[in-house]
């Protein structure tokens, strides 16, 4: 009786025939062979790149190139060039809440001493009061004034650089007045790079205490230090005379330079 062929028998033929030179063509709808398969591998995204040089052409560094040389410029004054991320504004209620706050323990002060001083004039001894109430309360203070610079006008505020200390009063007029500067632009800030700012900031990879803040045109918008004394409101870049800011520079133009 005659074998049918197994399974086995069709196959090794058939795998030979695959593995022999020229082999087996399969032969696809009209006769004709596909086109090979072209594989689109995309470049890996770099995610180390760098938007700023370490330094720029006109001598400021950038936020990356202070970090990376952080040993170099710790504690010494630097120029600094980078977008305005955001200036810090206290929030409403919470300013509210404590100007209200400051407002009512002023008034006790008041009341407390008139109290005094009508006891001293009809000579009676003073009474035992109570003390004036004090500045406690369920809000909580606000911040000192501070603004956030980055490489890229897109920066988080989490990878920016703090800028803290900067004033808030003109030095001529000693009157009140807000920085005003526009997010997104690049600006040119001067001031020590450091830990610690002398408000309270800190930051393990450095902040700017600030000493002076200019636009792109070289145009002052906010100069000196609302903490620093008088006497140290300067600015000691390496390789260049020192410079006076904010009362310091008012104080040698009334006396024509005059110590």
């Amino acid at each position: 009786m005659k074998r049918l062929p197994t399974v086995y028998h069709l196959a090794l033929p058939l795998a030979v025939a695959m593995l022999a030179p020229g082999g087996l063509r399969v032969a696809h709808g009209q006769g004709q062979a596909m086109p090979p398969i072209k594989v689109d591998l995309r470049a890996t995204p770099n995610f180390n790149v760098q938007n700023a040089p370490e330094k720029y052409p006109s001598g400021e560094m950038s936020i990356y190139g202070l970090r990376k040389h952080m040993a170099q410029y710790l504690d010494k004054d630097v120029q600094v060039k980078a977008f305005l991320l955001q200036i810090y504004e206290c929030p409403a209620e919470q300013r509210k809440c404590n100007d209200d706050l400051a407002a009512k323990s002023k008034k006790e002060k008041k009341k407390e001493y008139s109290k005094l001083k009508a006891g001293k004039e009809t000579g009676a001894a003073p009474s035992k009061t109570p003390e004036p109430a004090k500045m406690v309360g369920g809000c909580r203070p606000c911040d000192q004034p501070h603004f956030f610079l980055g490489d890229t006008a897109t920066t988080k505020l989490d990878h920016g650089l703090l800028v803290a200390d900067y004033p808030i009063k003109d030095w001529n007029t000693g009157k009140p007045k807000p920085l005003v500067a526009k997010a997104g632009e690049q600006y040119i800030v001067t001031g020590m790079f450091s830990i610690n700012s002398i408000g309270g900031f800190a930051a393990s990879d450095g902040l700017i205490i600030h000493k002076k803040f200019t636009d792109a045109t070289g145009k002052v918008i906010a100069e000196g230090n609302a903490v620093l004394p008088p006497d140290a409101q300067d600015i000691k870049l390496e390789g260049k005379p020192v410079e006076a800011v904010g009362g310091k520079r008012i104080d040698a133009e009334k006396t024509g330079g005059k110590k």
